[in-house]
């Protein structure tokens, strides 16, 4: 039974996720040497990459699936291309270091419908905290009126059985602190608690525990460049006893900025660390527009990622952000997605 209501659940859209490999340990180098020549942050990258090196050698499991379907309006419209930005409250998320750089509060939030039986919740909050910046951040993935079925080899007339009704949640609890190592490099961690809960499942609970670092070197106004390893560390332990742990994912991104106009491209390339596996590329653009007030903005944003086109728009006033993304998730929804994205800022 146990094994029928795992499999069951990962029938579902948003829990049948893909598994991808591990990025080289001479690549890393190479990235490491491109970043920066001072020992300091050869230190710490080699550091980040023995660990997920050693944990992606181990168990291979399921991508987290609470974490596939991405945050934020405005990263999502640029292709989700936003290691090497991430200078809102999103940033958390995209790459923790980002948050080095953020000297104002702000809060952001967003609801999505990925399908008929799926909802996407997300908020977080970040703030200045000492010598950086702290964040606070929850997402929820919740999937209603769940069919538990028995397979058709258990009934005398080989037909499915219907055993009931459930639903599932999955959470992630992220605190995050980013801050400046150098004027020009900045360093930040997640660290989330994570949650799986399928309501009426006996043993169908799950609770562990996730650590994303992330890297930002920022030479000057126009050049960044973002490094972060997703789930560097983790482990889920389900009620049944079973212990699940995702390989760490390597993601390395690169942005330009231009002042006049107001325009700003980004690409990045994420590896997970299990051979076999090919990387995934992600591109995306900014484009902001002043709307004659002060700190009135309109942006148009174009993006690509996994083979599909992203877009959106977003208008800011002096403490209010609306954004808009239209996003492909085949993976987690057979329609396409419109997500919508408020924030506050002070």
């Amino acid at each position: 039974m146990r094994k029928s209501t795992i499999n069951q659940l990962t029938i579902n859209n948003v829990v049948c996720l893909d598994l991808l490999r591990l990025c080289s340990a001479q690549v890393a180098r190479h990235v490491i040497k491109i970043i920066h020549r001072r020992w300091t942050l050869l230190l710490i990258v080699s550091l980040l990459i023995v660990n997920s090196s050693a944990l992606a050698l181990g168990q291979a499991g399921q991508d987290i699936a609470v974490l596939k379907a991405g945050v934020g309006a405005r990263p999502l419209g640029m292709g989700s291309a936003f290691v090497a930005i991430s200078d809102n409250a999103d940033a958390p998320f995209w790459n923790p270091a980002g948050l080095a750089k953020i000297d104002f509060s702000e809060i952001t939030t967003m609801q999505t419908r990925l399908s008929t039986d799926a909802d996407h919740y997300y908020i977080s909050y970040v703030r200045p905290f000492l010598n950086g910046a702290l964040g606070i951040s929850w997402i929820q993935i919740g999937i209603g009126d769940i069919e538990k079925t028995a397979s058709p080899e258990s009934d005398t007339y080989n037909e499915v059985v219907k055993l009931g009704v459930f639903s599932y949640y999955s959470n992630a609890y992220m605190v995050s602190y980013g801050t400046n190592l150098t004027d020009k490099l900045s360093f930040g961690l997640t660290a989330k608690y994570l949650t799986n809960d399928m309501y009426q499942i006996e043993e169908g609970q799950a609770y562990g525990f996730s650590l994303t670092p992330g890297l930002l070197y920022k030479p000057n106004y126009h050049f960044s460049l973002g490094l972060k390893i997703d789930e560097v560390l983790n482990h889920q332990k389900w009620g049944t006893g079973t212990v699940e742990q995702v390989p760490p994912k390597i993601r390395l991104g690169l942005a330009y900025k231009i002042h006049n106009p107001g325009l700003t491209i980004s690409a990045d390339v994420s590896q997970i660390a299990k051979i076999g596996y090919s990387p995934e590329f992600y591109f995306g653009s900014e484009y902001i527009m002043s709307l004659g007030k002060k700190k009135d903005n309109l942006a148009i944003r174009l993006g690509y990622a996994k083979n599909t086109l992203t877009g959106g728009v977003g208008f800011t006033d002096k403490h209010i952000e609306i954004n808009y993304a239209y996003v492909a998730q085949q993976a987690l929804s057979k329609n396409n997605v419109h997500r919508i994205s408020l924030s506050g800022k002070w």
